[in-house]
């Protein structure tokens, strides 16, 4: 998808080369000291995997306070970016519209729950950039400008071109499950990151199905003439997901790193 003109995404680009560099590398690197403590969830702060991969991914509720402005305000537009792109899905398959949000846990008026996270990928490190996996939620919007990212098409991985212009949109578990009996249904991608020879940076914003806690707004099923069908909890589908990525990668010293001990190169 082509990058819209009003969408700024230099300052997404700068942390995302930055975030994990420590302290000393003005003006994000310190966010390689804020681990999972920090923010009361084992998935959200600063991580390294045993994957190549090292992350900083934060929920859109502690966007304001704990993102720099410039990078709220992209998390902020990229999530006005997903609802556009989704109930243009949505319209293209057929769900009536007063069932979108609903169907969606508030994603198609802006009021699902949402990350922002930004990877980077060790060369130095022996190990596939990222595991193979599907996202969970509704979409997910992608910003890359180097090779790497494949996708699962039939028997082979295909790699997905890297434009600069250009926005990656993968479709997610939720998306499938909510369109699966419609006369055109919308299939989770399978993706990875292949082995990376260089450093490489990306960042991704993820629309899911409303979870605060106490708030679950479930995942649906669409079927003509029956209307929307409840098929689990968001939180469910979200932590079953996120096990089967998650489970077993975090690296051994990973502790020491998020809370920011030890050398950060």
């Amino acid at each position: 998808m082509e990058i819209p003109a009003e969408i700024d995404v230099s300052a997404g680009d700068a942390f995302a080369q930055q975030f994990y560099r420590g302290p000393s590398t003005a003006p994000y690197g310190r966010f390689s000291t804020l681990g999972s403590d920090r923010f009361g969830d084992p998935l959200l702060g600063f991580h390294q995997r045993i994957n190549q991969i090292e992350q900083f991914l934060l929920e859109r509720r502690f966007w304001a306070t704990d993102y720099p402005r410039e990078i709220a305000a992209l998390g902020e537009a990229l999530t006005r970016l997903s609802e556009q792109v989704l109930c243009s899905v949505l319209r293209h398959v057929g769900i009536p519209e007063q069932d979108w949000a609903r169907a969606t846990g508030g994603c198609s008026r802006s009021e699902g729950a949402y990350h922002l996270t930004f990877n980077h990928y060790r060369p130095a490190h022996e190990d596939i950039g990222l595991s193979s996996h599907k996202d969970d939620g509704y979409l997910t919007i992608l910003r890359t400008t180097s090779p790497g990212l494949e996708v699962a098409r039939g028997d082979h991985w295909e790699v997905v071109p890297a434009d600069p212009d250009c926005f990656v949109i993968n479709f997610g578990l939720a998306m499938e499950i909510l369109t699966s009996a419609c006369d055109t249904p919308v299939a989770a991608i399978m993706h990875r990151v292949a082995r990376q020879r260089e450093d490489r940076s990306s960042y991704g914003h993820f629309a899911s199905s409303g979870c605060l806690p106490g708030q679950d707004q479930g995942i649906y099923r669409y079927v003509q003439g029956a209307g929307l069908e409840r098929v689990c909890g968001s939180r469910e589908l979200i932590d079953e997901n996120d096990y089967e990525i998650y489970a077993g990668t975090e690296a051994p010293n990973a502790s020491a790193r998020t809370t920011g001990k030890g050398d950060r190169e």
